[in-house]
């Protein structure tokens, strides 16, 4: 099995392209037991370097490609998407028909069993009870205490500051170590 090598740059390429014809004008390569001439070598160069040279474009029109495709997928997949589920609407008595479209058909929802279905109950009310959630009407039912209510009347800045009292936002602090504003 022949071991994979990392391939020489571009630019390594080309100087042995030039420079062995210039260097080694005679010389016979002998490499895993095969003789090359210097024009067989230079021949294998020159091939290296073609099919090099063709993959950037390649790769250009390749990502070019997938470009346009992100693009128009961006634009028109959603609606293709949803005629598709229409379609899959349409002919869902037809599984003929939306195997002919590569839709597959709406599988039914299999019923739980009793014992399933008691099992979820439980896990939802634990639930409930545990993140302490309500219902609309036991929500109705939960009222607060509150004993009294003081209403503080609010002054404008300006006739504060004329009555040589401080003003609104402003913190006095008394003996007690509060601040009223």
């Amino acid at each position: 099995m022949a071991r994979f090598t990392r391939a020489l740059s571009t630019a390594q390429y080309q100087a042995l392209l030039t420079g062995l014809p210039k260097y080694c004008p005679n010389t016979v390569f002998t490499i895993g037991g095969q003789s090359y001439t210097t024009p067989q070598v230079v021949a294998l160069i020159t091939s290296i370097l073609n099919v090099s040279v063709a993959v950037a474009p390649a790769k250009a029109a390749w990502l070019a490609a997938t470009q346009a495709v992100k693009q128009t997928e961006a634009q028109d997949g959603e609606t293709v998407k949803e005629v598709r589920e229409v379609v899959a609407l349409m002919f869902n008595n037809a599984p003929t028909t939306l195997a002919e479209l590569a839709i597959a058909p709406k599988k039914s929802p299999k019923p739980l069993s009793a014992e399933a279905r008691a099992a979820a109950t439980a896990k939802a009310r634990a639930t409930r009870k545990a993140r302490g959630t309500t219902g609309k009407k036991q929500k109705s039912t939960i009222t607060g205490d509150v004993t009294g209510v003081t209403i503080t009347p609010v002054v404008s800045a300006s006739s504060v500051a004329a009555a040589g009292q401080p003003a609104v936002g402003t913190t006095t602090s008394t003996g007690t170590g509060t601040a009223h504003a």
